[in-house]
């Protein structure tokens, strides 16, 4: 690559490390106080439904709900993976705008809302801009959606005002292509109250459907449902031997069958041998 690629580089990494944020980031680095907290059990989190792709952008700032975690209050946001999914793959992104950034953490619970499994920061690798992205950490990782349906991302509050310094975008494309290292400033980046997260969620496997158990229990059903036995009363057995024997005489036998079949429906003994009488009366 030559000097004027080289050039362009550094004033593409420069122009990404210094875009401004479309929404203002707070300030302020104190943890959300007890008193602001919505929901300190799991069970009662604001759980947001996923389908079996998804791909999203949001912001994690005061306005989102407070969650109590065992390392503080920290502002959230929860979802639930799609009832079809079963092997997922997880991208989580949070993303370095200005001097600010959402220092990420993410919990997977069970169906009784159980932590299973928590991805700290180290679990996250910080991704250099481009023309297309901005600098960020993300972390990609599998999870089965039937065991964990549900995960949490929220941030730590002993990670509040504290600092991270990230290597320069053009830097890290000089050491990708062996060129000299350019004369930039690396970014700061100051962890705070909340960011901008990207998510993608896809599935890698369906949750198989346990057929065999639907069958037994369609099974068990049936044999549980017993028809009622349909007694019929006199004057009704009468109507109908008459009416019977009234349509074959007048040899209207669709009508005869018609009635012989709404008999046998109120369980009235002997339509079918006045039927068979009848026509061979004929």
């Amino acid at each position: 690559m030559n000097n004027k690629h080289s050039f362009l580089a550094v004033v593409l990494g420069a122009l990404l490390a210094g875009c401004a944020s479309n929404t203002p980031i707070d300030k302020q680095v104190a943890a959300p106080t007890n008193a602001e907290v919505c929901c300190s059990d799991y069970s009662k989190f604001p759980f947001a439904q996923l389908g079996d792709k998804e791909s999203l952008s949001f912001e994690i700032n005061p306005s989102s709900p407070v969650g109590q975690f065992a390392e503080g209050n920290s502002y959230f946001e929860a979802f639930r993976f799609s009832e079809r999914s079963g092997q997922v793959q997880v991208t989580v992104s949070s993303l370095m705008i200005d001097d600010s950034v959402f220092s990420p953490q993410v919990q997977l619970l069970d169906s009784n809302f159980k932590v299973v499994k928590t991805l700290t920061l180290d679990d996250f690798q910080v991704l250099a801009s481009n023309a297309f992205t901005r600098t960020r950490y993300v972390a990609k990782f599998r999870a089965n959606a039937e065991k964990t349906p549900y995960f949490v991302i929220y941030t730590p509050a002993d990670t509040l005002g504290k600092s991270v310094k990230i290597d320069h975008p053009a830097k890290v494309r000089a050491q990708e292509f062996g060129e000299v290292m350019p004369m930039v400033t690396d970014p700061v980046y100051t962890y705070q109250l909340g960011g901008d997260i990207e998510l993608e969620v896809e599935t890698l496997k369906l949750r198989p459907f346990r057929a065999a158990a639907a069958s037994s229990a369609v099974v068990t059903t049936e044999k549980a449902v017993t028809k009622p036995v349909i007694q019929a009363q006199p004057d009704t057995q009468t109507y109908y031997y008459n009416a019977i024997e009234t349509a074959v005489a007048s040899g209207d036998i669709p009508k005869a069958l018609s009635l012989l079949d709404e008999a046998k429906v109120l369980n009235i003994k002997g339509a079918q041998e006045v039927f068979v009488k009848a026509v061979n009366a004929k």
